[in-house]
């Protein structure tokens, strides 16, 4: 048998010493001197996304032309969807201390079947309940619809600011491109004029972009035009009904690096995020964090399947803020306090 096989004694091997031959290693590859790759080498923002517009019991039977996995008419299709304000403000609260620092809120009263509000005052009530217990940016809706199917990003953000005396329930809102499956009449003008809107009171303009067309679109509308100032905030919307399709792999992660990379080309001054939805979340969520993403969202508002290749149902949005945090952490990516976070989103607390 040969020396290597009897344990590698390179000097007797090549008629070195050891220490002859360990500085012949090095000088050959030197690994020790690579240099630094800094892609994860910056804070991550999580926003809980808590509870969402889902219903959490199974429609009629009418609803579906096949009946789903699991349906039982009347019986509960959703379990983590809320029932009572108190399970909100409890899963805000934990989700906040598991690492997220923003928060999402589609408010439920007592009736787990009504629309999901937007309804300010009962958000405001929500808001107090968490911010008794911990600091967070809430980052909401507060678009509507009017007449025409004309979008109004005004009138609810001046309820939110009056209830609070400030932005302390409305920090940053969303702004989406598009709506719907195309633009409602009149939303440049309409869109312009709720970004100054929330320029003036101190609300972060929070991009839900759903195309590369809307990017463009975007920049061509606010930025080109001076209206908005940066950090700008580009959140790409993947598997959104109305965003990038995430249906097809192994395309969805690609086209999502090589969209998150024409978005920084087109609009340098960024903080980009992606808040990803359907069967692909999981994946899609950690490829976003690996390739360094300022933002993510996680929560039950957009998904319902656990898993891409299994018919799980999340059982709880606990369960889904745990994955994605230590996820972060096991590839050493820091996670964003709510001070650092809105460090990076610019804003600034005004109640």
């Amino acid at each position: 048998m040969s020396t290597y096989h009897k344990g590698f004694d390179a000097g007797r091997l090549w008629g070195a010493t050891p220490e002859e031959e360990m500085e012949k290693i090095l000088s050959v590859h030197p690994i020790e001197f690579d240099e630094k790759i800094n892609t994860l080498n910056k804070p991550l923002i999580i926003e809980n996304a808590y509870p969402g517009w889902q219903s959490r019991l199974w429609g009629p039977k009418r609803l579906y032309p096949t009946l789903p996995i699991g349906f039982q008419e009347g019986g509960v299709r959703y379990p983590p969807v809320p029932t009572t304000e108190e399970e909100q403000v409890r899963t805000h609260v934990e989700a906040v201390k598991a690492g997220t620092a923003c928060i999402h809120l589609h408010p439920r009263d007592s009736n787990p079947e009504a629309s999901p509000l937007t309804d300010p005052e009962a958000c405001a009530r929500i808001f107090d309940k968490i911010f008794a217990e911990t600091d967070a940016i809430t980052l909401q809706h507060t678009w509507t619809m009017k007449e025409n199917n004309l979008i109004d990003y005004v009138s609810e953000g001046k309820e939110f600011l009056r209830l609070a005396n400030g932005n302390r329930y409305v920090q940053g809102a969303v702004v989406l491109w598009p709506p719907t499956d195309a633009y409602p009449p009149n939303y440049t003008s309409e869109v312009q004029r709720g970004v100054q809107f929330m320029q003036e009171n101190n609300i972060k303009p929070i991009h839900k972009l759903r195309s590369q067309y809307a990017v463009r679109k975007m920049k061509r509308t606010l930025i080109d035009t001076g209206i908005e100032k940066p950090p700008y905030i580009l959140v790409h919307d993947m598997g959104h009904p109305f965003g990038w399709p995430m249906d097809q792999d192994p395309w969805m992660p690609i086209d999502m690096i090589a969209s998150l990379n024409q978005t920084k080309q087109r609009i340098p001054e960024s903080v980009i995020g992606v808040y990803s939805g359907g069967r692909n979340w999981l994946p899609i969520t950690y490829t976003a964090i690996m390739a360094g993403v300022d933002i993510i969202r996680v929560g039950i508002e957009d998904i319902y399947w656990m898993y891409p290749h299994k018919d799980e149902v999340v059982t709880s949005n606990a369960s889904v803020v745990e994955k994605v945090t230590t996820f972060a952490k096991l590839i050493g990516r820091e996670i964003a306090s709510v001070p650092k976070a809105r460090e990076i989103l610019d804003i600034t607390r005004t109640s």
